[in-house]
């Protein structure tokens, strides 16, 4: 189960986004600029060894990705790849970002420390997926960007160039209409932005309309990225995983933990979050101080999250919790509602994990003082089958009265 299979940080049945991007007239966004100049050397840094701050980092780093569908509303379904990289070997085959032997060595080679990524698509060809990769420093975040843009050159892809992007290392690919679909353009773009190296692959209808989007991705891009400050490598393993003290009031789940497992702030928690918009609205309007998640997978194929949010006060946790329930209810027409014997006023529901499919999701809500909590569990089949989300919804609000 990956980010994608499950709600809140976890949900792709649907993402309502309000509209940032370009209205047709208005101009050509400005060029983008990275201030890295191309160096003829690089002498990475290994980076520090694997553990809670490799993931606290990347963490930190999704809070500075695009979110690609609020820039690029036409793209309505959250997909894979995406969420955090904690390692190069993450970055090829199933789930990964680039075919296998294209990628790792380049990565390694040049300290690849953490990174996140998020993906959109549209029901038709259109896509846009943008990876942000923190690198040892600004000359291997350049170097790299050139070592890719070569191994990345298969499968009929051939370089090309983006106008207002100088410093992007671009290669395009432009397919025919067959049986399957219509003609389409793919481009895989490579930018680095001082220590960061930011992937970009754009598909969409045309070459004119692909290379104004992915230009549009990068410019929002690079803005983020001039506020960000990636941590120093010496320091990555110091950094506190659980900067708001969230961890003692959510269980932990069965199973393996995954690597969204963490805390987040209020902009990395966007990026995980089942409805950006409102749920910046509501998070900001009531006080949110952060949020801890765990998320596990276990053998019998069962996934499972656990999410506590704190806000500033009881009467504003409250407000978020019946806000919470409206997102469910008003936003998505395929929830069904169920009751928990033990805690009737609960809100919970069950709904497919995609149109048509026999799996389901469970989730149920609870809150308490300024606490609200959610527990979901993935990949039931029976809707009758409650035991599991009934435990661990006791569990988790006896985590949060502690």
């Amino acid at each position: 189960m990956s980010r994608l299979s499950v709600p809140v940080a976890l949900l792709c049945l649907g993402v309502l986004t309000a509209c940032s991007a370009q209205i047709p007239g208005q101009g050509r966004p400005a060029p983008v600029s990275t201030g890295t100049p191309t160096p003829t050397t690089a002498t990475p840094t290994p980076p520090p060894r694997f553990g809670p701050g490799t993931v606290t980092e990347s963490h930190r780093i999704a809070g500075a990705v695009v979110l690609v569908g609020q820039l690029l509303p036409h793209l309505v379904e959250t997909c894979t790849p995406s969420g955090p990289f904690v390692n190069p070997e993450e970055t090829e085959g199933a789930g990964g970002l680039f075919i296998a032997g294209t990628a790792v060595p380049t990565l390694t080679q040049y300290g690849f420390v953490a990174g996140w990524a998020s993906c959109q698509t549209a029901p038709d060809v259109r896509a846009s997926t943008v990876f942000v990769a923190e690198m040892s420093d600004p000359d291997s975040a350049a170097a790299a960007a050139d070592a890719l843009a070569g191994s990345l050159a298969v499968e009929g892809y051939e370089a090309g160039e983006l106008p207002d992007a100088p410093d992007a290392r671009v290669l395009s690919l432009e397919r025919t209409a067959d049986q399957d679909g219509g003609d389409s353009v793919s481009l895989q773009i490579l930018v680095p932005m001082e220590r960061m190296l930011v992937y970009v692959f754009h598909a969409d209808v045309d070459a004119e309309q692909a290379a104004q989007n992915a230009t549009l991705v990068l410019a929002e891009q690079a803005e983020l990225l001039a506020d960000f400050t990636p941590t120093p490598q010496p320091r990555v393993p110091a950094l506190n995983p659980d900067p708001f003290n969230l961890a003692r009031r959510v269980i932990d789940t069965p199973g393996e933990s995954t690597n969204y497992t963490g805390s987040y702030d209020l902009d990395s928690y966007l990026r995980v979050a089942l409805a950006p918009d409102t749920e910046q609205q509501i998070l900001m309007a009531n006080g949110f101080v952060g949020t801890y998640l765990n998320q596990s997978n276990d053998v019998d194929g069962l996934g499972y999250q656990a999410v506590v949010y704190e806000f500033g006060s009881l009467p504003e946790a409250d407000a978020a919790y019946q806000a919470f329930r409206g997102i469910e209810e008003t936003e998505f027409d395929n929830r069904t509602t169920f009751v928990v014997p033990e805690l009737p006023t609960t809100p919970c529901y069950y709904f497919p994990a995609a149109k048509g499919s026999d799996v389901l999701y469970q989730r149920c809500y609870v809150r308490v003082r300024s606490y609200l909590g959610s527990v979901d569990v993935y990949g039931i089949t029976d809707p009758l089958d409650t035991g599991q989300i009934r435990m661990l919804l006791r569990a988790q609000r006896t985590a949060m009265d502690n």
